[in-house]
């Protein structure tokens, strides 16, 4: 095989990867974004959703700091190189034992500690509030054990290259919290009950989907004894786990300072990024994540699949960052504005949205550069980076909340992740390609970049005016003749294959 089809065969395989791991985290990321709208329907912003979303928080942080911050640059290699040894199950059931082991732990930490927790994370609730804070906090905690466990199963199939299966479990777990949410709301006016209910209904589908599938693969079992493996795998946790512990320590401070500003504060953000979180997860982690294997084994590869994970961030980042932006209000209205979520909290919400946008860029290609740091063995550069991030943004938290409450937040993440991303490009041995794919990609989503910010200046002075079934219709033609120009306009990424 020549190197031009070897190149064609990498791009084939990467476009591949791209559109399976985007079409499900697009599946899971709607359903996400069904499960918040239930929510906004049925609860609205109020003293509970703080408390539910604080509770939340915990679990949620902790299902990303351990579950979803290993298995990239720690769990897959384990078990590529354990598959490439015939010793599988001998890696799956010590991972598994030890990570049970371990989340079982914290859980119970976590119940213990519940009490004092919303003191310490939401000094500015009232009593109320911090009760009810702390029931949440309590109930929740357990899924982080069986999250973990699916998380497993999870990085087990992607070593032997199934993403879907994993991504589409995400959905399944989102849809069991809506149809809960629903039905506890309808059927007894508690639909934080079914929030509660619908999280560990989902996560329990999760593991029983994954692990039919994997137990096709190899022979599943759970040991608490130590081995090459998840010896590997422990050896890599310093370095991995204090980057992504300060990101969700700036999490948690962030939402800590948050409820100083009052009440309802919390919520607005937490609606407000879910859309900030959209372009991300369909598009740029799954690029990172697709583009992983590639970087891991260096060389041209490497060159490949960090040329095209910058070029394809930048090209899909901009025109969203202009959506984002222009469009907030007509986006929150339309998606939330129904039942107990007033127009008030729609502006609110909005505002937050629009600062949290600016930031969309500095993120995507963080996580590009953070990825390639990882597969690398670099992992220090990224903790920098981190820690930078966490300090700027705790900085301009405490001084911008008073005056600007909600969007000050928002706008003090931007600002940090600019600067959090200076130190990841100034340790890049790539900043000759990062900066010619970054300007090609820009350059070519400037018609859709455009369009989005014409279209978003004019629908927003109309949108109120409007029935919202139209408003709604208009607002996904914006999107998508956004998206058909940028397709347009971006050639197939197999064509742009070297600087």
């Amino acid at each position: 095989m020549n190197k031009d089809t070897k190149a064609e065969t990498d791009s084939q395989k990467f476009t591949k990867g791209i559109k399976s791991v985007s079409f499900f985290i697009f599946l899971s990321r709607i359903t996400g974004l069904l499960r918040e709208i239930s929510l906004a329907y049925f609860m609205g912003a109020s003293k509970i959703t703080d408390a539910l979303f604080l509770g939340w928080t915990i679990p949620n942080t902790l299902r990303r700091f351990f579950a979803e911050g290993l298995v990239a640059p720690a769990f897959v290699p384990a078990f590529v190189e354990a598959h490439k040894n015939s010793q599988t199950y001998q890696a799956v059931s010590s991972i598994s034992g030890q990570i049970l082991l371990l989340t079982s732990i914290i859980s119970i930490a976590i119940i213990s500690s519940s009490y004092f927790l919303p003191y310490i994370l939401a000094p500015g609730f009232d009593q109320e509030g911090k009760r009810l804070s702390s029931y949440f906090i309590a109930v929740l905690s357990p899924y982080i054990i069986f999250i973990s466990l699916a998380t497993t199963l999870s990085a087990l199939l992607n070593s032997f290259k199934i993403f879907g299966i994993p991504e589409m479990t995400m959905s399944i777990f989102n849809l069991s919290t809506v149809l809960c949410i629903s039905a506890f709301a309808i059927l007894g006016g508690r639909p934080e009950i079914g929030f509660i209910s619908g999280v560990f209904i989902g996560v329990i589908l999760q593991i029983l989907i994954q692990f039919n599938s994997s137990r096709k693969l190899t022979k599943l079992g759970i040991s608490f004894r130590k081995n090459n493996y998840s010896q590997k795998i422990w050896s890599a946790i310093p370095a991995v786990v204090t980057g992504g512990a300060v990101y969700q320590i700036n999490l948690l401070v962030s939402r800590a300072i948050a409820s100083i500003g009052g009440e309802k504060v919390v919520s607005y953000l937490n609606y407000a990024s879910r859309f900030f979180e959209l372009p991300l997860g369909i598009f740029v982690y799954s690029m990172s994540y697709v583009s992983l294997p590639f970087l891991a084994e260096g060389g041209k590869k490497r060159e490949f699949g960090f040329s095209q994970a910058i070029f394809l961030s930048t090209a899909i980042t901009l025109p969203a960052t202009f959506g984002l932006f222009f469009l907030s209000k007509p986006i929150i209205f339309v998606i939330f504005g129904y039942g107990k979520f007033s127009i008030y909290d729609v502006i609110e919400t909005a505002s937050a949205l629009a600062m949290y946008s600016i930031g969309l860029l500095p993120v995507a290609l963080s996580r590009v550069l953070t990825v390639d740091f990882q597969a690398t063995g670099k992992l220090k550069v990224p903790v920098i980076s981190s820690i930078v991030t966490f300090v700027i943004n705790t900085l301009l938290c405490l001084i911008l909340v008073g005056k600007f409450k909600h969007s000050g937040i928002a706008l003090a993440s931007s600002i940090s992740s600019f600067i959090g991303f200076i130190p990841l490009v100034a340790y890049s041995d790539k900043k000759r390609i990062l900066l010619i794919r970054f300007l090609k990609g820009a350059i070519l989503s400037l018609p859709a970049s455009l369009f989005a910010v014409i279209s978003g200046i004019i629908f927003s002075r109309y949108y109120l005016e409007l029935y919202k079934i139209l408003s709604f219709a208009i607002l996904i033609l914006i999107v998508l003749l956004t998206f058909l120009l940028l397709l347009i306009f971006v050639k197939p990424w197999k064509n742009h294959n070297n600087s």
